[in-house]
């Protein structure tokens, strides 16, 4: 669902062994659990435009 390109705009180091993890962990944040990988991607999408929204992403994914 998620590209490691996106991993990599928001500083998180993501590789093969991680990269479900941290997908699952965008999904929960942005509270999309349980939905269609297009809602969620267009949710996502949503938040990486929004400069408040993206650093708080990125401040989440980083714990």
């Amino acid at each position: 669902m998620i590209h490691k390109g996106i991993f990599y705009d928001l500083g998180i180091p993501a590789s093969e062994e991680n990269a479900n993890y941290l997908e699952k962990k965008i999904i929960n944040i942005v509270g999309m659990n349980g939905h269609e990988c297009s809602e969620i991607w267009s949710k996502v999408s949503e938040w990486l435009d929004n400069p408040v929204l993206k650093e708080r992403l990125r401040s989440k994914l980083a714990r």
